[in-house]
């Protein structure tokens, strides 16, 4: 019987990855699981396969904290995907962002950096390695492995 398989896209919201399940700081009940801050509702230890993050990382206040708990989810050889804006378009998304979630959309629950945060030295302290990294325009595109 082979194995099954569990990715989350996390900070998914109400735009979920196709076959991914979902998870975001909401108790939405569309969401296959939440984050309360400190871990994801409903998850146990060694049990990820794949962490997918799309313009994520700039709304995530605690990344050490977020990261660590990642490494405690994911299975031996999982991985985390992040594609998020690159550090040269920092600004203008700051813009956007500052627009779209405090008068668009309102919703002052999200979070989002000011400035730019490189968050490799993160993971590779935490001890994840990088085995891709690529451009998709605005966006950078980077892999790790647990």
């Amino acid at each position: 019987m082979p194995k099954s398989t569990l990715k989350i896209d996390f900070g998914s919201g109400y735009n979920p990855k196709s076959g991914y399940k979902t998870c975001d700081i909401t108790n939405a009940p569309f969401l296959d699981f939440a984050y309360d801050g400190e871990k994801i509702i409903g998850c146990k230890k060694n049990s990820v396969d794949e962490f997918y993050l799309r313009n994520v990382i700039h709304h995530i206040p605690n990344l050490k904290e977020v990261f660590l708990m990642f490494h405690f989810y994911l299975k031996r050889n999982g991985k985390i995907k992040i594609i998020d804006v690159r550090k040269e378009y920092y600004k203008q998304n700051v813009i956007l962002d500052i627009i779209w979630y405090r008068y668009v959309i309102p919703r002052n629950e999200i979070w989002f950096s000011p400035i730019y945060r490189d968050y490799f030295e993160i993971l590779k302290m935490i001890g994840f390695t990088l085995v891709e990294q690529y451009y998709e325009d605005e966006k950078e595109v980077t892999i790790w492995k647990k």
